[in-house]
């Protein structure tokens, strides 16, 4: 039947259920998703066929309640747009794989490792800050991988499902043959949510554990060196104040002995040159990444007869170095 001018009909059950409408209005093809009424401005403008939220349910599968009254809004809205999903959230890539968004999973599952190496390229400057490096440690390799999932969810499902009944279309006749093709291919599995995402999250555990023990290591290091150099500060001042009574170093020879090891524990034994003052640091067993090795904080007497130091490691990997003594 031809409707009038000016009005919208629609087809009969068994065929594509897109409305014909007269010359004025540019008829739908097999494959198109709306038709744009004239005179109306708008969303309201915007109508979706009737037999694409039948097919959306189809090749959307389990939760097609919650996906498909989305999907339909963003064929009203003219695409999608970001949202939360919360599966995606704690588990992006068993989501993914379940969903069989196979390239998804794959980057999902990779975004923690990029997370911890961009942690490690900045992690040393939060150095004495506490608690913050294990918050942005948390963020880095954690929050914001799980976060970039949960926001583009919706969309890539929605994609994925567009391009599935897209195809189906093309390949039938009519509606109820594209639901039978639709209906013929799973568009979830269990099996790939468990060999692959699960399998994706353990080899990003197991490849994590090192990498983040030794950061932490290195952290903790770094902080009970920088906190150590602290306390033997006073050693230091010592020197300078002997050098400017005596012009010698000899009288600062004893402080180092009557420091404090103090809570710690870190450090072994402090001694002073009485011929260069130069301040020998040992470091004990509750730095596992200094244990027994040592700092030399070597005096520098200029021509102004003003004394400064140099760092200088002996066997301490720079990785566990606080900043000043950085080479």
């Amino acid at each position: 039947m031809i409707a009038p001018a000016g009005t919208v009909s629609f087809d009969p059950p068994d065929t594509w259920g897109g409305p014909l409408v007269d010359a004025a209005v540019a008829p739908p093809t097999a494959t198109s998703d709306t038709i744009r009424l004239p005179g109306v401005e708008g969303e309201a403008r915007t109508v979706v066929r009737p037999a694409l939220a039948v097919l959306f349910r189809v090749a959307v599968g389990p939760r097609a309640d919650a996906y498909v009254p989305r999907f339909l809004d963003y064929e009203r809205g003219g695409g999608p747009r970001a949202g939360w999903h919360w599966p995606a959230f704690l588990a992006g890539p068993v989501w993914a794989f379940y969903r069989k968004l196979w390239i998804a999973g794959i980057v999902f599952s990779v975004l923690p490792l990029g997370g911890a190496f961009a942690f490690s390229s900045f992690g040393g400057a939060l150095d004495g800050i506490g608690g913050l490096w294990w918050a942005v440690l948390a963020l880095a390799v954690w929050f914001v991988p799980a976060v970039l999932p949960a926001l583009s969810a919706h969309a890539l499902v929605y994609r994925r499902v567009q391009g599935a009944v897209a195809e189906a279309e093309t390949q039938t006749k009519s509606a109820s043959k594209a639901v039978e093709r639709l209906a013929q291919a799973a568009p979830v599995s269990l099996a790939a949510a468990i060999a692959f995402g699960g399998g994706a999250l353990a080899v990003t555990v197991a490849a994590l554990g090192p990498p983040i023990r030794a950061e932490h290591e290195a952290h903790a290091t770094r902080d009970a060196l920088a906190a150590s150099l602290a306390d033997v500060r006073l050693v230091q001042d010592a020197v300078v104040s002997a050098w400017r009574k005596s012009g010698t170093f000899a009288h600062a020879t004893h402080v180092g002995a009557l420091l404090a090891r103090g809570e710690r524990g870190a450090v072994e034994s402090v001694t002073v040159s009485p011929e260069t003052g130069r301040v020998r640091v040992t470091f004990g067993p509750s730095v596992p990444g200094a244990a027994g090795k040592s700092i030399l904080l070597q005096a520098a007497v200029d021509d102004q007869q003003r004394v400064s130091w140099i760092c200088v490691p002996v066997d301490i990997p720079s990785r566990f170095l606080p900043d000043g003594c950085r080479r």
